[in-house]
């Protein structure tokens, strides 16, 4: 095919496109958003397949667009759309590559696109218990693949419990999933619930434990104020010694989640992928961590001194 006729052939496919987005767009806003189950099973194309589209092909390819308009609602639904597109290479009549495709139609990048086809199935074993986004099920899915589904259930079913009224964020997921012991050492999916129920007692797992119960203003500003007189900490000193806290509280938690997703593979990835850029960041990430350590060393050295004197 000479350049003339793709370019021709890909500016039909844009018009055709946004004519079907526009139909879909309006199906969708009548309509409830397609469930999973709507959807079919993602199945595979051989790259060397060049024929144009069959009906159930064309099918396929309309129902799993029409889900995508909805993508930033149920990470479930646009997930699996996309590996169906994807495996079937159901875009070959328009764009030679699926980034090519992902990046004309949907201007979604490549990475997003593999993140969420990675985090559908997961975030379908546990829609039961409660929609999940992409953050939370991503890292949900590292115990999805060690551990296996009932275990990844199971974690998030705990968690939820341990936040009661409180929101799970991802970054409780990922300290759950840091205390879990190798697979060799985990019974079996029912033992998750006492591993998180012991980490909590023994503070290895702060942010799912319940909040402290609160002192009624009357008796903190009494203790406070009796704390001042025998002269050990000021009122002040206990607000900023209470916020310290929770600030190294949360600093543990990301710094966690960065010692975690820095596994498998991902600077060899970024690094192959685009050198400069990875390159840059590790040096960056390097840097960052010196400068941490230095500031903890920094404000230890003062308390020593601060006792000494």
């Amino acid at each position: 095919m000479s350049g003339d006729d793709r370019g021709a052939l890909l500016r039909r496919g844009r018009t055709h496109r946004t004519v079907r987005q526009e139909e879909a767009h309006l199906a969708t806003a009548a309509t409830d958003a397609l469930t999973v189950e709507a959807l079919p099973t993602p199945y595979d194309v051989e790259e060397t397949v060049t024929r144009p589209l069959n009906e159930h092909e064309r099918e396929h390819l309309a129902v799993c667009e029409q889900a995508l308009h909805g993508f930033r609602r149920s990470v479930i639904v646009a997930g699996k759309a996309l590996e169906v597109i994807s495996r079937g290479r159901l875009y070959r009549e328009t764009h030679r590559t699926f980034v090519e495709y992902l990046d004309d139609v949907w201007e979604i990048r490549k990475s997003q696109a593999y993140r969420m086809i990675e985090a559908w199935p997961v975030a379908a074993a546990v829609s039961p218990i409660g929609d999940v986004n992409e953050g939370q099920a991503r890292e949900l899915r590292p115990v999805f693949q060690t551990y296996g589904q009932e275990a990844a259930v199971a974690l998030y079913r705990q968690v939820k419990e341990l936040r009661g009224e409180r929101r799970v964020t991802a970054a409780d997921l990922a300290e759950a999933r840091a205390v879990l012991p190798p697979p060799a050492r985990l019974a079996g999916p029912h033992q998750v619930r006492d591993v998180l129920t012991v980490a909590v007692n023994e503070g290895r797992a702060p942010r799912l434990a319940p909040p402290a119960p609160q002192v009624p203003a009357q008796a903190a500003e009494e203790h406070q104020a009796q704390e001042a007189e025998d002269g050990s900490v000021t009122p002040n000193q206990v607000d900023e010694g209470a916020e310290a806290i929770a600030t190294l509280d949360a600093a543990l938690a990301q710094q966690r989640q960065i010692y975690d997703r820095l596994g498998g593979g991902v600077l060899a990835a970024a690094l192959l992928y685009d050198p400069g850029r990875g390159d840059y960041l590790r040096r960056e990430l390097r840097q960052y961590a010196n400068r941490t350590a230095y500031r903890m060393r920094e404000s230890a050295g003062d308390q020593d001194e601060a006792a000494a004197g």
